[in-house]
This record gives structure tokens, sequence and C-alpha cells, in this order.
């Protein structure tokens, strides 16, 4: 793995770019694995001994400086600085970021031993990881740093240019900040190392031997399409260990992240809308005389999976994928007798079909609280994919069309009479649905298009799936998401409670911005209590939901996890 740190910048400036940051004493003489940078694309120092991983696909094709902005860790627009005289005393060193070990990268495989550091080439000190450049470590000597030292241009900015073998490289511009001429090196240190986070992780792939899926939301209207939302997955926290502070992921599988990433789209949409810095007319949304959003007429929300969702839908698919003696073993396996309007576990019961069934498939996993991807398509079916509180800003949003991947034509057929049923005819004796909610029935395609990382992409099946998941938000101030275990990859355990580290698809992340939308769009009495009460006072969702999962419903037994994983305020408190 190679960092050319300011490598030229193709020779558009005057000047070389051959210099980085540099600094002295680490903070506080913490030691780097403290803060969970052991392994640039996963901390693998927690003992959690998962391999790793990401996908090229989703890498930019473009440097972040053609976005018409400087890079910045926050996502605020520094000041330039004009170009001064800044003499001081100038130091002949060389500088530059170093990385420490040189094991062999496969795919998501660990690299225990690789630290990514910002330290003086030829210093005796250890220098400062990625993890404490980002935690706001306070660096030494930097009043000895000036903006001429770091060769910044005539408006403030160094040029970093971040390469790793086999990937193309990244530039970005960075901002330096100063005060009485002196480099605020703290600052550079952390746009820096926000950099390279950020490179990690678009640039990566599942390892040879696992799969991954793919889902994701798309607008579609006469005269465009677009891409909102996409995440990769299939993995979903066991219920021991669900956290309670709503600052990581229970499921992580890909179409529960590209629908809460959809989640995320509208409510940043209707924020842009009720913002008061610029004019904005959305080609997407509507509103109402009542002040509530709306899909405009022609609008209409496609969704895409690369293979057919796990539960009721994938029954039969899976099964003709095992060979005869696994299948009659399956067939023969006693179970206890499935409780009306219970929810099956896993594929236990193989051969009943209709019924609600839980994460994961295998009998031997730990049990989950998260129910199938396919009884969560049918809940948004009646629902809408928004949630409840979105609901608060936005009608009820359904899937207009949803394409599968990964199905032979063969069984096309057997796979769409199973999808139908599955995803909404087994809910046509849902009744006293409130206004504006009713049972959406979508139409099932397929695509021959298929994905590169699914399990059958190859001529050897693909033996596991991968741990890791990817999620990915259009027009979201940070679009994507690397994340392990429900937390985003990286991040050691004492960080993860920083609202800078946590998961932008995870239930207080997005608690938080629905809290910012509601007061630009003049509801600021929806925000007030917890998470779990603001999803209660979303009265026409709730009847809605009642009628689905309440007595007599057709969903009724789902499990849910509740009040005690949702009791927590917009600031994280319990």
């Amino acid at each position: 793995m190679a960092y050319s740190v300011y490598d030229g910048y193709n020779n558009q400036f005057a000047y070389p770019l051959q210099h980085s940051l540099s600094h002295g004493v680490p903070a506080y003489g913490v030691h780097p694995s403290e803060f969970g940078y052991q392994d640039p694309l996963y901390a693998g120092a927690y003992g959690e001994g998962y391999p790793q991983g990401a996908y090229p696909v989703y890498a930019p094709s473009r440097t972040v400086s053609q976005f018409g902005r400087a890079y910045d860790d926050l996502d605020i627009r520094d000041p330039y600085y004009a170009s001064a005289p800044y003499m001081r005393r100038r130091h002949s060193m060389s500088r530059s970021m170093s990385r420490m070990g040189r094991p062999t990268l496969d795919g998501y495989r660990r690299m225990s031993s690789m630290v990514i550091k910002f330290k003086r080439k030829g210093g005796f000190r250890s220098g400062i990881t990625l993890g404490e450049a980002m935690s706001d470590a306070h660096l030494s000597n930097n009043y000895d740093y000036t903006i001429y030292d770091l060769n910044a241009d005539a408006r403030g900015r160094i040029i970093l240019k971040v390469k790793w073998a086999g990937y193309n490289a990244m530039t970005y511009e960075l901002p330096v900040d100063t005060y009485d001429g002196r480099v605020e090196l703290q600052t550079v240190a952390r746009r820096i190392a926000r950099a390279c986070v950020h490179f990690l992780q678009l640039n990566f792939k599942p390892p040879d031997g696992q799969f991954t899926i793919l889902a994701g939301f798309v607008l579609r209207s006469p005269e465009q399409l677009k891409v909102i939302s996409l995440g990769t997955g299939s993995k979903c926290l066991p219920a021991s260990r669900l956290p309670r502070g709503g600052d990581a992921l229970h499921d992580s599988h890909a179409e529960v992240l590209a629908r809460r990433g959809a989640i995320r789209w509208f409510l940043e949409e209707i924020g842009r809308f009720c913002s008061n810095d610029l004019p904005y007319s959305s080609p997407w949304l509507e509103r109402g005389v009542d002040g509530i959003f709306f899909l405009r007429n022609d609008v209409k929300l496609d969704m895409y999976i690369s293979t057919v969702p796990c539960g009721d839908a994938s029954t039969r698919y899976l099964a003709s994928f095992q060979d005869a003696e696994m299948a009659a073993l399956k067939d023969s396996a006693a179970h206890p007798e499935l409780p009306a309007n219970a929810a099956s576990r896993g594929r236990n019961n193989y051969s009943l079909y209709g019924v609600m069934r839980t994460k994961p498939g295998r009998a031997d996993s730990p049990p989950t609280l998260s129910m199938s991807c396919s009884d969560k398509i049918a809940a948004w079916n009646v629902l809408g994919i928004q949630g409840a509180l979105a609901s608060h800003l936005l009608r009820p949003v359904y899937i207009s069309r949803l394409i599968i991947g990964e199905v032979a034509p063969a069984m096309r057929d057997i796979v769409a009479a199973d999808c139908m049923r599955a995803l909404y005819a087994r809910l046509r004796s849902i009744g006293g649905l409130p206004s504006l909610y009713g049972l959406n029935e979508h139409t099932v395609e397929f695509t021959e298009l298929p994905f590169i990382h699914s399990k059958y992409a190859s001529a050897i099946p693909a033996a596991s799936g991968c741990n890791d998941s990817l999620c990915w938000v259009s027009d979201s101030p940070r679009e994507s998401d690397a994340l392990i275990n429900g937390f985003r990859r990286g991040v050691s355990p004492k960080q993860r409670h920083n609202p800078k580290f946590r998961p932008i698809l995870s239930k207080l992340s997005i608690y938080a911005l629905f809290h910012d939308v509601a007061t630009k769009a003049g509801l600021p009495d929806l925000c007030r209590g917890t998470y779990y009460e603001a999803k209660r006072m979303a009265s026409a969702y709730q009847s809605a939901k009642r009628a689905l999962r309440g007595p007599g419903g057709p969903f009724e037994g789902w499990i849910v996890s509740g009040v005690d994983w949702e009791s927590f305020t917009v600031d994280g408190s319990s």
C-alpha cells in the first residue's frame, strides 16, 4: 500500500508538491492501538475476528476537487486565504505520511500489523494515527508550521493524492486553517485522516470465496432516473448483542440498508426544500397545502435487489440449489408445529409457505429480533418505505417496481409467483387502514445483468457471506459508510458514541436529522421526547401498523425489539 502525498498534482501548479504533514509527539502518549487504527480497513484490535472488505464498483470516478469544493471532514466550506508572506522560520525537513508493517493484502483479510501514521520523516517520534488525528488530538510544535511550510497555494489549500496499488488515485483539496500566521496543524491532520479513511472505505471488495448482496432505490420520472440509496450486506446482530443507544444498526441486510438510506435521502431532500439558505425546487417532491410532502405525480420509486429477498419469497428458489439428499433431509426434519400468527425461525418448517420468518436462515446461528426481508418488504407495501418518523413530513411512499437479479430464466415464473405471494398477496385480508394507506401491489421484474459480488457470479459459488456492509446515500454530506457488526468500520469502541463516528443510517443519526429537518419545516414540536415517543406521535402510521401487526392482522406475531431499544433522545441520552 502506498500513499503518494502531494504527488505533483498532475503538474498543475508551479511548485513541487513533495511534502506532507509533519508533527511531533503523539497526544498524551497514547498508544496508536488505543484509537483503533492498527488496521486501516478494520479495527482488528477488539477481538472481532471477522474478515473485511468493500466494493470498488462504488469508487468515485472523479477527484473531489472536481465537485467544486474543497474536501472537508465536517462538510464546512472553510474560507480561502489570500497569499501572505508567512516567512516564519522554515524547517529543512522532508515530511511524509508513513505506514508500518507490510503484510500481504487480500481483500477483507485482517492487517493487524499495519498502522497508518502522520509523522516527520526521519523523526524519532512514533507519530499520530488516523484515529488520533480524527479525534482532535493536540499536536505538539504546531507553532513551527506556516502555510508556506505546507506548500499551500494562493487560496490556502494543500493538495493530497491518495493511492493504493490496484485502485485509481483520488485527489483531495484540503483548506488550511491559520491563526496569527500559524497553521492549525491539528485540523490539517484530521482532514488528511478523513481523506484517507474516505478512500479506504470506498476502495475495497469482498475476498475470494465470499459474497454479498446489493440493493438500491431509484426514483424514476419521464425525464431521468436517480439512484438515491445503495446498500450491501447479509448480516444482522443477534438479540443478545443489540445496543440500546440507537447508535448501531440491528439489521445490515442490503434491502434494509437501502431502505434506511432512502429514508435519509427523503429527509435531506425535504431539508433542502425548507432551507432558507438557497431557493430550491425539488424535481421529485411537492409540498401539499397541509405542509406534508409527497412524490410528484410522474415520479415512481423502483427497488433493485441482486437476488431474491430472504424469507418466504426465496424458499423454492433456494431449494432449487440443494441436492436431492439435502432436500429430503430438510423435508423429513421434525419441527414443532408452528402456532398460528407466529414467526418461524429461519428456514425451519421448510415446506411451509406464506409464514413470517426471522433472520438468519441458518439454524445454528444465534437468534435475532430481525424479521426476514420478504416480511419487511411486505410491510412496506402497506406502511410505505418512509417509516414512522418521516411520515410526519412525507406521505406514504410505495415501491412501483421490484427488479431482481440472479434468477435463471427457467426459475422466473416460480420466483415471480413466490414474490407476489410473499410480498403482498398474503396481506389481502388486511382491513381498517387509515386514509392514504393501502395495500400496494408492485410489479416483479428480472434482470440478466449480474452483480459481480453475488454468490453465483463465478463458476464456483461463494461459500459464505461477507461480514461487511456498505451503505451509500446520494447528495448526502457524508455519502457512504462501511459497517461491521452494526458500527462504522475502523471506529474504536471508545469512539463509537461520538456523533462524528455514528453510522449515518443508525436510529440515532436519522433521529438527529429528523430533528433538524422538522425544525426547518416549522414543526419543532415533533422533536420532543425520545425516539420511541416521536414515532408514536405519527398517529396515522401507527394506526396502519396496528391494522397490519395487531390482533387479527395478517402479521400478528411480528417480532419487535421494542421500547427498551428506542428510549433515547436526540442527543443520545436515555
